[in-house]
């Protein structure tokens, strides 16, 4: 992946950023690191010059910010709690692109590049879920989350474009993204960890092959299509995969929290598992069509990483 010099400073200092949040309980100063994390990432999106794009994520982003400074100072004048406040719930939902202000995300997602599609998947949103985890409660937090489980199930049945799908995909993933942070810090790292080096999979295949759209992927050859397959299943955290294991974690502790929402997170998946399994029917189903001019690269996989389950299973029962 070449990277050129300013590139590398904004992926830097967005890095540094995200670290620094982890290590700080000042509200204010996160807050910094938010914005810092926005204007690095601008530059990211539009390498030239600014473009609609990356105007929309400016504005969303900025009006979410000063929402968010608003309903703390208010909060602080009233006296009353953070962690019940809907405008701070608003505002941060509105950061991080969760349900019912999820619209922003998938606009945005469908006219970026595969590398930016990730960053926005994965590291840009560790900062507003440690203030999520900070200044929310669980209690308030349900509602939210059940909606996005049910939107990004829903809004990714009959999707054609590939980055819209995987925007839905991570708005479902959201929720337990979320969960993830307000249980404890083993999960959050974990899970981060898995969904990260899986999406990172994903999407750079999607890269390397120049794929945007599902009809896309009939041109594949059968090792590519059971290299795509098995990354798509491991999100969708089908055992015995490797994303099965931190769900499967994160499903055991929400259990004794909030029957309503591990309900739903179970429900959900099974309707997910739809989203992901066209992808697989469809390419799995279309091997008669004549491949022209595909040159065949050699794509070396890392797939044998899904089937880890079994020693990871074993090494968390003997901790």
């Amino acid at each position: 992946m070449k990277m050129n010099s300013s590139y590398l400073i904004s992926l830097m200092m967005i890095s540094m950023s995200t670290i620094m949040s982890m290590m700080t309980n000042n509200w204010l100063f996160m807050w910094i690191l938010m914005e810092i994390n926005l204007f690095m990432f601008m530059p990211m999106m539009s390498k030239k010059k600014m473009n609609d794009q990356s105007i929309k994520y400016f504005i969303i982003q900025s009006f979410s910010s000063h929402l968010l400074v608003f309903s703390i100072l208010m909060s602080s004048i009233s006296l009353t709690p953070h962690k019940t406040s809907i405008l701070i719930l608003t505002s941060l939902l509105m950061k991080i692109g969760m349900s019912p202000f999820h619209f922003w995300l998938p606009e945005i997602m469908k006219n970026l590049k595969w590398k930016e599609c990730f960053m926005l998947s994965t590291l840009i949103k560790i900062t507003p879920m440690i203030f999520v985890n900070k200044m929310c409660s669980l209690n308030l937090m349900i509602i939210p989350m059940i909606m996005s489980m049910i939107t990004g199930t829903m809004a990714g049945f009959n999707q054609f474009n590939l980055k819209k799908l995987m925007a839905y995909s991570s708005i479902f993933n959201l929720t337990w993204m979320t969960i993830s942070f307000l249980t404890s810090k083993k999960l959050t790292l974990m899970f981060m960890v898995i969904y990260s080096l899986i999406t990172y999979k994903i999407m750079k295949f999607f890269m390397k092959k120049n794929i945007l759209y599902l009809n896309q992927l009939n041109h594949l050859n059968l090792k590519e299509k059971i290299t795509m397959n098995l990354n798509m299943l491991s999100l969708m955290g089908l055992p015995p995969m490797m994303g099965f294991i931190p769900k499967w974690l994160i499903l055991k502790e929400m259990i004794v929290k909030s029957n309503v929402l591990s309900t739903f997170m179970i429900l959900t998946s099974l309707m997910s598992m739809f989203m992901y399994m066209q992808m697989n029917s469809f390419s799995f189903t279309n091997f008669s069509i004549k491949k022209k001019n595909i040159k065949k690269n050699k794509f070396k996989s890392l797939s044998i990483i899904n089937l880890i389950f079994m020693p990871m299973i074993m090494m968390i029962m003997i901790n």
